[in-house]
């Protein structure tokens, strides 16, 4: 590509503003696929939005759960995905970070997040609420009820609901058309130790799913670029030292 026989096949990009605005773009695309993802923490008889997104802090367990999600990163100084939350401490300090060599998915965690005014708690359901999946974790004697937190999106619900045995029940709630997803399933119990992985892996199998339904979305797999480079060495002359 570089020798001099082809260099007149090379054409300078006119520096411009199109040039620019279309360079920082290309930069802004994530090299992995990224998820963001809801956490809300439900106590006992809280059953409205203010109650909920008020909450600055959970019991133990929950707690535990939310820092297995993932490595709780500084908001100011992190490099990674962000999922739409601030630097500047307005949508909390830290959150739960996770990360593999093709994924990159971020918790919006309600008790992360400020509320001690009306706006806070404005821009706080707006995070939590365009999230396309959610997390909630209910104390509460009843069953979550979809609806308390409005929002038109909220596809996926993950219901985490402890019980006395200091195991968990699982209740997952999805919209119609999103497609089927795992490896955790609606009406599953399961320990405290899995908890945290197994419901971190179901939310991004959950994002995929919902995602799969966008025009001309493309599902990243592995396996298809260990192939596509196992076909390139079998290719003749695609290498030359």
């Amino acid at each position: 590509m570089n020798s001099w026989d082809r260099r007149k096949s090379f054409h300078l990009l006119k520096k411009n503003s199109k040039l620019l605005r279309e360079l920082k773009n290309l930069d802004s695309r994530q090299c992995r696929e990224t998820h963001k993802i809801a956490v809300f923490y439900i106590g006992e008889g809280q059953e409205d939005k203010c109650s909920i997104l008020s909450n600055n802090s959970g019991s133990q367990a929950y707690e535990d759960f939310v820092s297995g999600l993932g490595w709780e990163v500084d908001l100011a100084t992190h490099c990674g995905f962000m999922g739409g939350l601030q630097r500047n401490g307005s949508t909390g300090l830290t959150a739960p970070y996770y990360a593999t060599s093709t994924v990159e998915a971020i918790f919006h965690v309600s008790t992360r997040m400020p509320s001690d005014s009306d706006d806070c708690l404005t821009k706080k359901l707006r995070h939590l609420g365009n999230d396309e999946v959610h997390i909630v974790w209910s104390e509460h004697s009843r069953d979550y009820r979809r609806g308390i937190i409005p929002t038109d999106f909220g596809d996926v619900l993950i219901i985490i609901y402890p019980m006395k045995n200091h195991m968990y029940f699982i209740q997952i709630m999805k919209k119609p058309q999103v497609p089927f997803f795992g490896p955790l399933f609606n009406g599953a119990i399961i320990t405290g130790t899995l908890l945290p992985s197994l419901v971190r892996a179901t939310c991004i199998n959950a994002s995929r799913a919902v995602k799969s339904r966008l025009t001309l979305y493309q599902s990243l797999y592995p396996s298809h670029i260990f192939f596509m480079l196992i076909w390139m060495t079998g290719c003749p002359g695609w290498y030359e030292p």
